[in-house]
């Protein structure tokens, strides 16, 4: 599943080509939202951003397009209709005079009222989004001294959008190296400078992927984690049985949470 450094370079992207544009035609697959197209088609787009995993395509008039990708969807970007070659319809396909814009394969599209949107249940659901630029250290240092989070593991809590939204399996991986911490701690027995570095490598890890994502040629899609090993380094992640490279350790692989996990038992404690 795409992470928030990734949803939010689409939104930048998807808001290059849409943005202050009006939808000359909106088609969808799904034949109730299909009927309801007009709320979109025609309209200038006001704003296109992410919040956690999500992308809100919103548009004068007070209409929202809210898509959620998960597993399998992604965003193909061309000059023009004919250039969307695929043996499966798109679920959405939005074009203005600068191109076209379709999503596969995504589950969660849905229309929804500007103003209604906090109502909405994976949004309602949201915490601080890392790339928020208005989150900062602050933020998570006191999100990490809530006593209803004392217990929680720090490998489950990192992948829980209701305490960061954005965050993802790379992203928990090197998170937790760079803040020098075992994925077996719990948030409630991490002293001061712990807790500090924590709270900063959930503001650095997540925003340095987004840069490193700024001037690929290509908008992220089934193959994301290939896109981001070209830009990104990552010290942990997918490198199992290597040095660490911090210490003398060696990376291993444990599945913690249902999920893969890379750390170095050499240096995080």
């Amino acid at each position: 599943m795409p992470e928030g450094p990734e949803v939010h370079d689409l939104a930048d992207r998807l808001g290059a080509l849409l943005l202050d544009e009006t939808l000359d035609d909106v088609w969808f697959r799904d034949p109730a939202l299909q009927r309801r197209r007009k709320v979109l088609a025609g309209k200038r787009v006001a704003g296109v951003v992410a919040r956690g995993k999500a992308l809100l395509i919103a548009v004068d008039g007070g209409w929202t397009l809210y898509t959620h990708s998960h597993l399998f969807g992604f965003w193909r970007l061309v000059d023009d209709v004919d250039a969307l070659t695929s043996d499966t319809p798109p679920r959405v396909r939005l074009r203005c005079v600068r191109g076209v814009a379709a999503l596969y394969a995504a589950p969660s599209v849905a229309l929804w009222r500007t103003d209604d949107l906090d109502r909405q249940p994976y949004l309602a659901k949201l915490g601080p989004d890392v790339l928020d630029p208005a989150v900062d250290v602050a933020v998570f240092d006191a999100a990490l001294r809530a006593p209803a989070l004392a217990g929680r593991g720090l490998a489950a809590l990192l992948l829980d959008q209701g305490f960061a939204a954005g965050m993802g399996n790379y992203l928990r991986s090197e998170v937790l190296f760079e803040a020098k911490l075992s994925p077996y701690r719990t948030a409630g027995d991490l002293d001061t400078a712990q807790r500090r570095r924590l709270a900063k490598a959930l503001i650095d890890v997540p925003r340095r992927a987004y840069r490193a994502k700024q001037g690929d040629a290509h908008p992220p899609g089934k193959d994301y984690l290939a896109q981001i090993k070209r830009r990104f380094r990552f010290e942990v992640f997918e490198r199992e049985g290597t040095p660490c490279p911090r210490c003398d350790g060696t990376i291993v692989n444990a599945r913690i949470a249902a999920r893969r996990l890379y750390w170095c038992p050499g240096c995080q404690h």
